[in-house]
């Protein structure tokens, strides 16, 4: 995320805790980490559908 001011920050959680980051370095590890995400993910109608199908599949 980028504030107002330029900054850049990241933010991460667990089932523990939220954190914020600050730190360049880790924010632009994070962003590279998302980024790689995205481009191998399915877009949402393809993630409902494949969700649904094992739902299906599995529990009938």
């Amino acid at each position: 995320m980028t504030l107002r001011d330029g900054a850049r920050v990241a933010y991460t959680e667990s089932a523990q805790r939220g954190h914020l980051e600050r730190e360049s370095r880790y924010v632009e590890a994070l962003v590279t980490a998302y980024q790689h995400l995205q481009v191998e993910c399915l877009p949402q109608a393809e993630s409902a559908q494949l969700i649904e199908r094992i739902r299906r599949d599995r529990w009938r």
